[in-house]
């Protein structure tokens, strides 16, 4: 007998851990780690600010067999005030989805609309944010949505890339342009003749306090210390210090450090689970630029992946697909944001906004941007 249970208060969340794990390394092969306990416990604590629980379960007797990780808060889509539903999530949560064992799948999901359905005063707007279209549980959603006449919306939010790790290096690395390996050969030799090179692999957590004071450093004067989203600041720092001991402690941590002449340079910080390696935030010092640390650094993260005897299938490059790291890979999975809205005035009127107001916003914006590249769009 199959039964849904709402969680909605922190201390029923803790109690369901051992059970979470379990389901974890059931469906392990199929679900990145930030669909673990210990993710979500560590960014609970620290992100969770304002946020109510609002996981739903499914239980097959005393086994927990489905999650749906939700909150409720109160937000802004595109200006306006929404009380939403959503993944528990922020912008250090790289792919968010649904944890279900594969026979349960559509039931689970067709479970998880009804009650939500159902509970439609809690919600003007549910939004599964950064979903992964591949996700098996993305397709049960689409159909489950549109067989139930649900009004709800799709729009694609970035593109993941991400490399599948077979044969040697040797060979992944001729099979990038000649100008890209040309690039990576002046990269190396001009980070050679700088000065004596190093980079290390930190794994556990006495070897990462040993470096956490000149990882902080490097981030706080990293360019993403002027945007205000450094692991230095306070509430990023915090939480990546409590998410490396807790990483650490199941093998998880491989935090990537490069060294100039003693002097650390660059870093990347990576969680390593399940088959996959997920580069989650790297910074370099401004002054080193030059030199392209990043990129060096990277060289021989990915030589690592390559070669190492605990060798992952699939590396994550984080964030989207950027520029620079189309060096790297040419494959990058679609994410997307579905919002789903319910049948209240103001929910319609939400409904409006997003599908009318702000795609034919975005398209002013984007015609101003081609006809007239040097105005400035607000």
């Amino acid at each position: 007998m199959l039964r849904v249970k709402p969680i909605n208060i922190y201390e029923e969340f803790e109690s369901i851990r051992p059970r979470w794990e379990n389901l974890f390394c059931d469906i392990a092969k199929d679900v990145s780690v930030f669909g673990n306990f210990v993710w979500y416990e560590n960014w609970w604590r620290h992100f969770s600010a304002g946020a109510t629980p609002y996981l739903l379960t499914m239980w097959e007797t005393d086994r927990l067999v489905g999650i749906a990780p939700l909150m409720r808060r109160q937000t802004t889509l595109h200006g306006l005030p929404i009380s939403a539903i959503g993944f528990i999530e922020n912008r250090n949560s790289l792919h968010n989805d649904f944890m279900v064992v594969p026979a349960s799948r559509e039931l689970f999901l067709r479970e998880v609309m009804r009650f939500l359905v159902e509970e439609t005063t809690q919600w003007d707007v549910i939004i599964f944010n950064n979903l992964p279209v591949s996700s098996p549980n993305h397709a049960a959603l689409v159909k489950i949505l549109d067989e139930a006449g649900i009004n709800w919306h799709q729009e694609r939010t970035f593109k993941s890339p991400y490399l599948v790790l077979s044969g040697m290096w040797t060979d992944y690395l001729a099979s990038r342009t000649p100008r890209t390996r040309k690039t990576l050969r002046n990269i190396q030799n001009n980070m050679h003749k700088a000065g004596e090179v190093s980079a290390r692999n930190i794994r556990t957590w006495e070897e990462f306090q040993q470096v956490r004071e000149d990882l902080f450093f490097v981030a706080k004067h990293s360019w993403t210390e002027e945007i205000g989203d450094s692991l230095a600041t306070s509430v990023n720092e915090a939480f990546f210090d409590d998410l490396a001991r807790s990483a650490a402690a199941k093998g998880w941590l491989s935090v990537w450090t490069l060294r100039l002449n003693g002097k650390m340079i660059a870093f990347e910080f990576h969680l390593k689970a399940c088959g996959k390696d997920h580069a989650m935030r790297g910074s370099y010092l401004p002054e080193f630029a030059h030199l392209s640390p990043g990129t060096y650094l990277e060289m021989q993260i990915l030589k690592n992946a390559f070669e190492d005897s605990e060798k992952v299938q699939r590396y994550d490059f984080g964030g989207s697909f950027d520029s620079y790291k189309r060096k790297w890979t040419d494959d990058a999975v679609p994410h997307c944001a579905i919002s789903v809205f319910n049948d209240s005035m103001y929910s319609r009127f939400v409904t409006f906004h997003e599908t009318k107001t702000v795609p034919l916003a975005k398209r002013v914006r984007d015609t101003i941007k081609r006809v007239r590249p040097h105005i400035t769009v607000l």
